[in-house]
């Protein structure tokens, strides 16, 4: 296996970082959107695992996040047009794996921010993946998206675009912990593996806070999405914990399978984990998930 550290070129001249675990013979390829405030190192316990089994990873760190991003950079996509870039890093992304691993085909997987990022992705790209894994997600809540956007675009207008606001991190992230007192620390809600939430507090590309530029274009991406836009032939499966605040404790995603179904695109598998937090990959019982992804990746269904 090889372990490969590239840097593409967006067209705006940001190096859009990308790492790449190459079995010596490559069956399928998984390419891994991150989740907000982590980034894609993360998942290499992960993408060893699966390319023993001739599954090629490749993942790239989103604007704002991982160790290659300038300091003063960290937790902001851009100052203007934010999402789109995004999207954008992501398509070139996938065109190189496609470039480096041909005829292998692709599956996308998107956790948490990623997974709305990937969602984003599809409606603007419906040709360019096989099929989409979509984990720790949840509905797209227009009336209270639209709430955060005046919100977030009034802290930005008053304080700029590039300052972080203790209130929109309690309105967002302030409320997930809630569910899990007494607490142990503040990212109890991560998951139940103690050893994986303190190394997320440790890490110190892990847990930081976002601008307001990049809440206001994470919700403009979110309210962009409509799931009848979806293309009918790509294959969407949805994985969440029960105990997810992100999923609304399995709440929002029930909500977001009617709704996908309302619109005539239904997802092709739906599963929830019993006690299982946000980072699913990190948790107690991160084999039987790993090994949901890699069935999934290979055969399409569970």
């Amino acid at each position: 296996m090889q372990y490969i550290e590239e840097f593409l070129t967006a067209p705006d001249n940001h190096d859009i970082p990308v790492r790449m675990w190459r079995p010596n013979r490559v069956d399928n390829i998984l390419v891994i959107a991150h989740g907000m405030a982590e980034y894609c190192e993360r998942y290499a316990p992960l993408a060893d695992w699966l390319a023993e089994s001739n599954i090629a990873v490749v993942a790239l760190n989103h604007r704002g996040h991982g160790m290659d991003c300038p300091d003063q950079d960290l937790g902001h996509y851009a100052d203007r047009r934010g999402w789109e870039k995004v999207i954008g890093d992501l398509d070139q992304t996938i065109t190189w794996a496609k470039q480096q691993l041909p005829g292998a085909p692709l599956t996308l997987f998107g956790h948490s921010m990623g997974s709305f990022i990937s969602q984003s992705y599809l409606q603007t790209h419906p040709t360019s993946v096989s099929q989409l894994i979509l984990m720790s997600t949840n509905r797209i809540n227009r009336p209270l998206l639209n709430a955060a956007k005046w919100l977030v675009n009034g802290i930005k207008l008053v304080r700029g675009p590039r300052v972080t606001s203790p209130t929109i991190e309690a309105l967002s992230f302030g409320s997930f912990n809630k569910a899990f007192r007494p607490n142990r620390t503040e990212f109890d809600w991560l998951s139940r593996d103690h050893d994986q939430v303190d190394a997320y507090i440790a890490d110190p590309y892990c847990g930081f806070d976002c601008t307001t530029q990049l809440w206001a274009d994470f919700i403009g991406g979110m309210l962009s999405i409509r799931y009848h836009l979806w293309p009918e032939s790509v294959p969407v499966h949805l994985l969440s914990g029960t105990d997810d605040p992100v999923g609304e404790q399995s709440k929002g995603i029930r909500r977001m399978v009617k709704e996908m179904t309302q619109a005539n695109r239904p997802p092709t598998t739906f599963k929830l984990y019993e006690g299982g937090r946000h980072e699913l990959v990190n948790e107690t019982n991160a084999m039987e998930v790993w090994t949901d992804l890699k069935t999934l990746v290979q055969n399409g269904s569970l």
